[in-house]
C-alpha cells in the first residue's frame, strides 16, 4: 500500500479545484493576508522522506499497547491524532541494510516502550505528541 500527498500547496478554499470538493494540503496559502500556513503533515512528509529512503521495503510491525490504552482500531477521522490507542508504528528495511522504525505518539504524555528486533531489545520512550525514528543496524 502506498500513499502520496499530491496537494502540497493549496489556497484557503482547498483549490485550485475543478470539482468543488474541499481538500487539505501540507501548506495552505492565505492570499488576503499573504501568509503561508504550514500544517503538521508538512513536517511528517519531511521526516518520512529523511528515513524511508528510495528502495526501502515495508516490513511487518506489531505494536502491543499497555492495558491503559485501547487497542488501535486503525486510523481515526481525517486530521485527528489522539493518544487513545497508545503508540502507532511502521518499519522499513532500507537499501543500506538498516531498519527504520517510525513511532507515533499522539498522547499528551510520554510513553515508555520496548523495541524488539529479532533477539535484541532496547528500552525507549516516545515523547508526548511526537514522531520519532529509530535506525536499527543491519546486524540485528
Amino acid at each position: 500500500v502506498g500513499w502520496i500527498d499530491w496537494n502540497l500547496l493549496l489556497d484557503d478554499k482547498g483549490g485550485p479545484n475543478h470539482i468543488g470538493n474541499v481538500c487539505d494540503a501540507a501548506v495552505v496559502i492565505d492570499a488576503k493576508q499573504q501568509m503561508l500556513n504550514v500544517h503538521p503533515q508538512y513536517y511528517y512528509i519531511g521526516h518520512f522522506s529523511k528515513f524511508l529512503v528510495p528502495g526501502s521495503r515495508h516490513v511487518t510491525t506489531k505494536v502491543s499497547a499497555p492495558k491503559k490504552y485501547k487497542p488501535s482500531q486503525g486510523p481515526g477521522p481525517y486530521g485527528t491524532c489522539t493518544g487513545e490507542g497508545g503508540l502507532e508504528a511502521t518499519s522499513a528495511l532500507r537499501p543500506d541494510g538498516q531498519t527504520a522504525v517510525v513511532v507515533l505518539n499522539c498522547a499528551d504524555e510520554d510513553i515508555d516502550f520496548k523495541l524488539l528486533a529479532g533477539a535484541s531489545a532496547v528500552k525507549a520512550s516516545a515523547p508526548r505528541r511526537s514522531i520519532t525514528t529509530y535506525l536499527l543496524p543491519a546486524a540485528l
